[in-house]
């Protein structure tokens, strides 16, 4: 209990400097009042003592009460349906019951090759540019630009780019159709490639991911796969611990910027694999990707003409963090091998 004058406040912060913070409390004295003289001759004894009783605990950084995020908590009480916070729409109403987007989450993807687990993220970034005017960074390692631009256009247009095997019967887009298409990709997405022979690092990544928030406002990050990463990791720390922290990282840009980060992972190789899908925990590397993920989603096509059609995909929802906005769930999609897209199963 100091004066509440600039000495005053002075001698406070120096006191709290010296017997350490965390050991001291902060009186608070009734508006016009300087110290305790004043208090007890204006406003009595017993508005001294409560002002003493009351005193609060000196700031420390790091160290919060509920109540100092009262606001915040209340807008989420009132967040009305159709609210961002509850997230937003993936445009198939299967999937919605299990796994809506949410803005700051981490969503790890995984499947086995050739399973469509990056054209699923594709389908779904497309769904939410075109439906809720979403932008992203694409860090896609593994996509040359123009094959990337290509399967975007099929999409967005809904027509093959090209005549041909893939595309059936339907005839290709006609030239405006692909210039209004590349015209549309160029206002929602935005690259992040590396301009030499050298891999990126997730902390390079992360930084340019950063940089487009400011110039771009991406409400999405996709970072696929995690296998054509830099992993350069210091003398003596072993992968487990370098994925924890990498995806440490990757969570904290997501939830700073309430960007929805999407992460493309391979599984390590399946012995004896048979067809079945894998799990979150067969992602090579480390079991952190389950562990530390908001969302896991295992993309897995089916294979066996006798189980179903050769189109049928399911989106296998093994883990969601956020009730609000999901739950557990296997729903399946049709892939449509012309334009890309996915569709509900009738």
């Amino acid at each position: 209990a100091v004066d509440a004058d600039a000495p005053g406040i002075a001698l406070a912060e120096e006191l709290a400097r010296r017997l350490g913070k965390e050991r001291c409390f902060k009186v608070v004295w009734p508006e016009g009042c300087k110290d305790a003289n004043d208090v007890l001759l204006t406003e009595g004894e017993a508005a001294l003592r409560g002002s003493i009783e009351n005193a609060e605990g000196f700031p420390l950084r790091g160290l919060f009460r509920f109540s100092d995020f009262e606001d915040d908590i209340s807008t989420y009480f009132e967040t009305p349906d159709g609210s961002e916070m509850k997230g937003v729409s993936t445009g198939w109403k299967s999937v919605d019951n299990h796994y809506r987007v949410v803005p700051g989450e981490l969503t790890v993807v995984t499947g086995v090759p050739n399973s469509g687990k990056s054209e699923w993220v594709d389908a779904l970034m497309c769904n939410l540019a075109v439906q809720h005017g979403w932008t992203f960074a694409l860090c896609s390692m593994e996509n040359k630009v123009h094959e990337h631009a290509r399967k975007l256009v099929e999409k967005y247009v809904g027509e093959p780019w090209f005549e041909g095997k893939y595309g059936g019967k339907k005839a290709r887009m006609r030239p405006e159709q692909m210039r209004q298409g590349l015209h549309w990709l160029d206002n929602q997405f935005v690259l992040i490639r590396h301009e030499d022979d050298e891999l990126p690092s997730v902390d390079w990544i992360i930084g340019l991911a950063r940089a487009a928030v400011m110039r771009h406002g991406i409400r999405g990050l996709l970072i696929d796969p995690y296998n054509e990463l830099d992993h350069k990791r210091p003398h003596g720390q072993t992968e487990t611990e370098y994925v924890s922290q990498m995806l440490t990282r990757i969570k904290k840009f997501a939830q700073h910027y309430d960007v929805h980060v999407w992460f493309v992972a391979h599984p390590r190789q399946l012995h004896n694999w048979r067809g079945e899908p894998p799990g979150l925990y067969d992602i090579s590397g480390s079991a952190h990707f389950i562990n530390k993920c908001d969302n896991g989603i295992v993309i897995h096509r089916n294979r066996d003409e006798k189980a179903g059609s050769l189109k049928e995909v399911t989106v296998m929802v093994a883990k969601v963090r956020n009730k609000v906005a999901g739950s557990i769930g296997d729903p399946k999609l049709e892939y449509n091998l012309a334009n890309g897209r996915y569709e509900d199963i009738q």
